[in-house]
């Protein structure tokens, strides 16, 4: 079987690239072990991700409105964002763009796939019923994938900085109907954070993303479910105790916000999404979308060389090469600090808007200026992370 583009993972990336590629004119094949199947993560999306990224959200994916978002402190103080959310039916989501995806004209593979040497400006990829070549593969099969190293790049800069995660999709009567998705900071979630998404009705998602701890999540988990009883016992009747959530599903996997991307391609080879340290679900298609154009014109063209699929690198560069600098150099702050500093500059920060109209430079201007007046060493220690040579 010939392609022009063979994306490995359908993910949110995944699926952008395919989409994309099968746009631009690309002969495109998509294989997958667990295609169709209901295993992603990420459920929550604010309007203002999306609006950046060209996301178009359906209402039959939406299952509930958020009305904005908190960051808590460790001893309970918060502040309010206001800005529009969603949370997904993830099913549903990867169904619709499945079905585009058909639509046009992208081959759809349930199968493992291993990839093979490159020959000349071909790569094969291996399934257990065939051997697929011509083209331009692009990983976008997550933060597991093991493909760049294989064909020689290392697309993650900081690897060991992925946050490993652990979800949960608890039940509670009423607890689902809360306006707010909810941060939670601090030493209960090391050098990230834990999670509050309500889902509508009764059910609602909590999680804990934790750096440099290993990937043994559990004892995080269960502290963050008893510290969550307590900050909402006052809400609701009955939530004096630490069972008193049902849990229905339980899932783990890792975000790497905190790794930023690193090399992107090498010949007739691309990296998009999660694999690249492209974390969010809105930026990650986005970077799936430039991904899949510069693979289809690449492949099209007849060179898919390191060099012309070095394009995708640039453009995915210009658009969000320094708001993921920021949320790295954010977050190795955060790491930094401890619980009684991050309480001192929530409890300073609470009452102002954090957010603003206009570019980015603009956005980021202000709300350091913001931080800056709060904690000083806290925005000296961002700057230092911003601007030092990685």
């Amino acid at each position: 079987m010939k392609f022009d583009v063979l994306v490995l993972g359908a993910s949110s990336a995944g699926l952008a690239a395919a989409i994309s590629a099968a746009r631009s004119g690309a002969e495109v094949v998509l294989v997958d072990r667990d295609l169709g199947q209901d295993i992603h993560h990420a459920s929550t999306l604010f309007e203002g991700m999306a609006s950046r990224a060209g996301l178009r959200l359906e209402s039959s994916f939406i299952k509930k409105t958020l009305q904005g978002m908190r960051i808590v402190s460790p001893s309970g103080h918060s502040l309010t964002i206001p800005t529009k959310g969603y949370f997904l039916d993830r099913k549903r989501f990867d169904d619709h763009y499945l079905k585009i995806a058909e639509d046009q004209g992208v081959v759809l593979l349930k199968d493992e796939a291993s990839i093979t040497e490159l020959s000349g400006s071909k790569r094969s990829i291996k399934t257990s019923k065939y051997t697929l070549t011509k083209g331009v593969v692009v990983d976008a099969s997550g933060v597991y994938s093991s493909f760049g190293c294989e064909v020689g790049i290392f697309p993650m800069t900081y690897p060991a900085d992925i946050a490993w995660a652990m979800e949960v999709d608890i039940q509670h009567p009423g607890l689902g109907e809360e306006e707010h998705f909810e941060y939670f900071v601090g030493s209960i979630s090391p050098g990230w954070k834990a999670t509050f998404s309500p889902a509508g009705g009764d059910r609602a998602t909590l999680g804990v993303f934790v750096r440099g701890h290993g990937r043994s999540l559990r004892p995080f988990l269960n502290a963050f479910i008893k510290r969550l009883a307590k900050h909402k016992a006052g809400t609701y009747p009955n939530l004096n105790r630490s069972d008193c959530f049902k849990i229905t599903a339980t899932r783990r996997g890792g975000d790497p916000i905190a790794t930023l991307p690193g090399e992107l391609v090498a010949d007739a080879f691309m990296v998009t999404g999660g694999a690249a340290g492209q974390s969010g679900l809105a930026y990650s298609m986005r970077a799936g979308t430039i991904c899949g154009k510069v693979a289809a014109e690449s492949a099209v063209s007849g060179d898919t060389s390191k060099e012309a699929l070095s394009r995708y690198t640039r453009l995915w560069r210009s658009e969000f090469y320094w708001e993921y600098r920021m949320a790295r150099a954010s977050l190795e702050t955060l790491r930094k600090m401890s619980d009684s500093s991050i309480d001192e500059l929530i409890k300073k920060l609470s009452g102002n808007n954090l957010l603003c109209e206009g570019p980015l430079y603009k956005k980021s201007m202000l709300a350091g200026l913001k931080v800056a007046l709060a904690s000083p060493s806290a925005a000296a220690s961002m700057a230092y992370n911003l601007w030092r040579k990685e």
